[in-house]
């Protein structure tokens, strides 16, 4: 397993499915592209593969509390898909 694989097995923390577009439908952009030795990513949100796990505005739908959780579920869904493409994570150097 990958160094930062295993410190997000230490952390509790599990990739999700990698981001997906629902079935029908047709990404207008790439979520990673790579360019020489950088990654540039898009379009992600908390997703595990085509499923959005919260959505709504903090303090009226969404509480404080899921908002982090959101937030986590988003980096979490971002490695996922970085994993993906680039086969491994220890290829990340930097965020």
């Amino acid at each position: 397993m990958a160094a930062i694989e295993d410190r997000l097995a230490e952390l509790g923390l599990k990739l999700p499915a990698p981001l997906t577009a629902p079935p029908g439908v047709r990404l207008p952009f790439e979520l990673v592209r790579v360019h020489g030795d950088l990654a540039y990513i898009s379009g992600h949100g908390p997703f595990d593969g085509d499923r959005l796990l919260l959505s709504g505005r903090v303090g009226a739908e969404v509480s404080v509390e899921q908002a982090y959780d959101a937030a986590r579920a988003t980096g979490l869904s971002i490695l996922a898909s970085l994993k993906q493409e680039l086969g491994t994570l220890d290829r990340v150097d930097r965020w």
